[in-house]
């Protein structure tokens, strides 16, 4: 007796255990992530749903909601105890997170106003009821809205269609144990069971009440019981069913209490399916009593098993919300009226420090990792939305489209990690190579006429040399060509740098607890939450970040048109030739060079930079000055143009990594800590500051509201193991 008392207590402690643990944290945590099983119960309406429930809690009562019906979860406590009577009924109180008592006919109402405050709509907000008395099975379950099977108009089948969405959504939760009730008769015809086995296809979490059975006996046989029991083959062998009669009378008045008309009719099944002949090895599966039996010992083996996992994830909140309220306390602190600009400061300079690591190549941070054709894209749809480019300056003029482009670079120019998704560094140096190919397309755009070159030789007043022609011939339409190139890098380093802003607060927050963590300051992760957390801090260091950026975009731009202008001003004075011995058939036997044979190659290189200026200059003295000839001449003079601008178009590919690299990138790593330590708040981000704060206070309640449920829930679950030796 004493060891059966022991097991019942346990029993009885395990349940409530479980239940003050779901009524405290339901609504504030996923069920899906939080292990905890219940049984809910589903069904057509008038198949008896009611009726079982009412079985199972040892007496009948009717929760009133009106003509429509249930439309919200009712969360149904039952609680065995031995002689109380009449049963005592409490609903669960959200604000005072306590049980409260009524009486029994003013909790039908609760319950019924709670329904009827739905009006035609669902809600999925459980009202919670508690019924402890002697016929009560120690139980815990979610008696769901019935399916509709008909509705007489529009807004009832939107109501029908609403219920549906709602109960499917309890049957799609893996914790969740489904009572199926159906009304007694051809296992074919079994609507919810097809329902149930459409979320749980093995019936691993499903449990058929077949209801009724009193009403089904006449056609039950000793040659068709056995049949009817296994459904005639069109039910598995290994679902759990059950075959019951519940009480039902005529008239207003019970001829019997409750609990013994439940007995008689458990009683009666058992006795009248043994007279047909129906085999021992399903009389468990016969009766209201044995069906409660089953009930009491599965949910007691549910509950044992999912302790240990509902600890642990218990904690885990519990540490990870008391990090959050940490949060939330610093950065209350950071925004304080005196102390917000300086957080502000500090803030975007720990953000300017993690930009130059991610683009030193830190690789924890995958956020906006682009292949080279989802970038393209998404910068023609930038371009596109800001109208910063023209279409004509998008693209290379000897491709048609984005497509035939990007096929360019991919088969012909093979451009190293075109098809690899980068962000930070590594992207950069992808970018060098795109914009590299991009520049070397750049064309002059206008085929030479001979009144071109008429009018750029003059009238003959003063004296113009052919060198002077072609300098202003190019000046023409050169600068303004390769400007268009120009534009086109700065557009596409802007676009780059931009996308680096997410990239780099995912890398600061990414840190903790990453194995990279010692490398560097602590500060970061906790500046990238409260950045993360605040939107206008944020804002203000992004606003910060993008007008560094458009700076260095200008000056970067001028010191290109600057050189490009002296490049065209000069064609013939500045262009050298390249020194870079070619590579022949002797490479492989090559030996370390001496002192002698380098200064011989010094004085060699020297004297082979002019080549290019002196092959230009002698094809200018071969140009016809005799008028009779201009034709000829204006076809020299269009073959020394191509000529020049080439290699001038080649120097500026040659040299875009270089000057993107020291007039673009470095500044912007080099003073973006600057930009960041002068940063000033506006009026608006302020009042924005002090809206935060009203804020942050709430969520600070809120958060302390749950640190304190979760603090209560993970000390009676390890009360319940220390009492009572754990989960098993």
């Amino acid at each position: 007796m004493a060891g059966e008392d022991a097991a019942e207590s346990r029993r009885k402690h395990l349940l409530n255990l479980i239940c003050e643990v779901k009524a405290r944290l339901d609504g504030k945590v996923d069920s899906l992530s939080f292990p905890v099983p219940q049984f809910i119960v589903i069904g057509k309406q008038s198949v008896g749903k009611s009726r079982l429930i009412e079985a199972l809690a040892g007496e009948t009562f009717n929760f009133v909601s009106g003509t429509l019906g249930s439309r919200r979860p009712t969360v149904l406590e039952f609680r065995n105890v031995p002689g109380l009577s009449p049963s005592r009924w409490s609903v669960f109180d959200e604000n005072l997170k306590r049980w409260s008592s009524y009486p029994v006919q003013e909790v039908m109402q609760i319950v019924g106003s709670a329904h009827e405050a739905c009006g035609q709509n669902v809600s999925e907000l459980p009202i919670r009821v508690k019924v402890e008395g002697e016929d009560c099975t120690d139980l815990g379950l979610v008696d769901l809205p019935g399916f509709r099977t008909y509705a007489k108009d529009d807004a009832m089948q939107a109501l029908a269609k609403k219920i549906d969405t709602l109960v499917f959504k309890f049957m799609n939760d893996e914790n969740n144990i489904m009572l199926c009730v159906e009304e007694a008769g051809d296992a074919a015809n079994l609507a919810t069971l097809g329902k149930a086995k459409q979320v749980d296809p093995t019936y691993k979490r499903t449990i058929l009440v077949r209801n009724k059975l009193d009403k089904y006996y006449n056609d039950l046989t000793p040659e068709n019981v056995n049949k009817w029991l296994e459904g005639y083959g069109d039910l598995p062998q290994h679902l759990a069913r059950f075959a019951v009669s519940l009480p039902h009378w005529t008239g207003d008045a019970m001829p019997k209490p409750f609990g013994e008309m439940r007995k008689e009719c458990s009683e009666r099944d058992i006795e009248t399916l043994a007279s047909k002949k129906a085999s021992s090895r399903y009389k468990m599966t016969i009766g209201f009593q044995n069906f409660r039996n089953f009930m009491e010992i599965k949910i007691q083996q549910l509950f044992a098993d999912a302790l240990a996992p509902m600890l642990t994830r218990l904690k885990n909140m519990q540490e990870e919300h008391e990090k959050k309220l940490q949060v939330i306390r610093q950065e209350m602190e950071t925004i304080n009226e005196d102390n917000i600009l300086h957080a502000t400061r500090s803030a975007g300079i720990t953000f300017a420090q993690s930009f130059v690591f991610l683009m030193e190549g830190a690789l924890s941070s995958e956020h906006n990792r682009n292949t080279l054709e989802e970038e393209l894209r998404a910068f023609h749809k930038y371009c596109a939305k800001t109208e910063s480019l023209k279409e004509d300056e998008l693209m290379p003029t000897s491709f048609e489209d984005l497509d035939s482009y990007i096929a360019y670079l991919r088969d012909t120019v093979k451009l190293p990690a075109m098809d690899v998704q980068l962000n930070g560094g590594a992207q950069f140096r992808r970018l060098m190579y795109e914009v590299e190919v991009f520049t070397r397309f750049a064309g002059l755009g206008k085929k030479l006429e001979p009144v071109d070159v008429i009018q750029a030789r003059g009238s003959g007043l003063r004296e113009c040399t052919w060198q002077d022609v072609i300098t202003q011939l190019m000046m023409q339409t050169a600068p303004t060509r390769m400007r268009t190139k120009t534009k086109y890098v700065g557009e596409r380093l802007k676009f780059f740098f931009a996308e680096q802003k997410e990239a780099t607060v995912e890398f600061m927050l990414g840190l903790q607890g990453s194995p990279e963590e010692h490398m560097y300051s602590r500060r970061i992760p906790k500046e990238a939450q409260v950045i993360e957390r605040n939107d206008t801090m944020k804002r203000c260091i992004f606003q910060a970040f993008d007008d560094a950026c458009d700076r260095h975009k200008s000056r970067f731009m001028q010191m290109w048109c600057d050189f490009m202008d002296s490049m065209f001003q000069s064609p013939l004075m500045l262009l050298k030739s390249g020194s870079m011995p070619s590579i022949g058939d002797d490479f492989d036997e090559e030996k370390a060079p001496t002192f002698e044979t380098t200064k011989a190659r010094i004085e060699k290189e020297r004297r082979g930079r002019g080549t290019l200026q002196s092959a230009l200059r002698e094809k200018v003295k071969q140009i016809p000055d005799d008028d009779v000839k201009a034709n000829d001449s204006v076809k020299m003079v269009e073959r020394i143009i191509e000529q020049t601008f080439a290699v001038i178009r080649s120097v500026v590919a040659d040299h875009m990594q270089l000057y993107s690299e020291s007039f673009f990138l470095l500044p912007m790593l080099r003073r973006l800590e600057g930009v960041m330590a002068q940063m000033e708040l506006q009026e608006d981000d302020k009042i924005s500051y002090r809206a935060r704060k009203s804020v942050l206070e709430d969520e600070r309640k809120i958060s302390q509201g749950m640190l304190t449920d979760l603090n209560y829930c993970v000390e009676a679950v390890q009360r319940f193991k220390v009492t009572y030796g754990g989960g098993q």
